[in-house]
């Protein structure tokens, strides 16, 4: 007989294997096909140059950026021109650029492995936002990164009315007010869902809100990934969708070929998933 103890933990181990995976799956739904073999969508490929130094037991930024632009170079699949300006500044001057004509949701995606740092929540916050703004310059970006990686650690940890926590840590940490007040209109007007990110360059905050409006109105992750294929949304913003829906019900319920149609991403993750315990 399992022990209490040994259920929660489990339960935990399925939600971080969720978050990493759940990425893969909702990238590949949102784009409406697996990626090509040996090949990864920019939210997956950014997201695992964190994920691997994490599993390294430390976080070299210098080191995670080179590994940006190697991928990049070498795949650059879903690269969209935006990231592509960042990427570009990272390689010729070793520093992230103060400024892009447009902010970039892909700073949430690329650091989203961070809520498995919960155990140590100022470096997980500290880590987000400097991961974030590597890839956007903005503050507010930064901001509504570590607003989602926060909401996700709370998924992970159990918890499933995660809309507090985002509007809590924003208004904690002096969020311009239109921001705040974006995200408290998705707690308050529950009914009433939150404007579709369609397009391919989504305002980072439009995604953060749509998906957490997405969670707080479907309790099962079977019903909300169903329609992301018709829901002319970015693969960045389906990764997002995807790795917060398995932060919070792991993804054994999930059909076969949703986990198959991620590609070597999924087995990947997988297997950095177990690696991190």
């Amino acid at each position: 007989m399992s022990r209490p103890d040994d259920d929660a933990a489990t339960a935990v181990r399925s939600r971080r294997e969720g978050l990493l995976v759940g990425a893969a799956v909702g990238a590949a739904l949102a784009a409406g096909s697996p990626p090509p073999p040996e090949r990864s969508r920019a939210p997956i490929a950014l997201a695992d140059a964190l994920l691997g130094e994490l599993v390294g037991g430390g976080v070299d930024l210098r080191r995670m950026s080179r590994s940006w632009v190697t991928w990049y170079r070498s795949d650059g699949l879903d690269a969209d021109p935006i990231l592509a300006m960042a990427l570009q500044h990272l390689e010729e001057f070793d520093a992230p650029t103060d400024q892009l004509p447009q902010p970039s949701a892909i700073a949430i995606a690329a650091a989203l492995p961070a809520a498995l740092a919960a155990a140590s929540p100022r470096a997980m916050v500290s880590g987000t936002f400097h991961v974030a703004r590597m890839l956007d310059p903005r503050p507010t970006t930064g901001l509504v990164a570590t607003a989602i990686v926060v909401a996700a650690a709370a998924l992970i940890d159990g918890q499933r009315d995660v809309l507090p926590e985002a509007v809590t840590f924003l208004r904690a940490n002096d969020a311009p007010a239109p921001l705040v007040e974006q995200f408290r209109a998705v707690a308050r007007d529950r009914h009433i869902p939150p404007p579709s990110p369609r397009g391919p360059h989504p305002d980072p905050a439009t995604v953060a809100t749509w998906v957490l409006g997405e969670l707080d109105r479907h309790s099962r992750s079977v019903d909300l990934l169903h329609n992301l294929v018709d829901a002319g949304v970015s693969s960045t913003a389906g990764a997002i969708l995807g790795a917060l829906a398995g932060a919070r019900d792991g993804v054994a319920s999930w059909p076969d070929r949703w986990l198959q149609g991620g590609g070597d991403d999924v087995s990947r993750r997988q297997k950095m998933a177990s690696r991190l315990g």
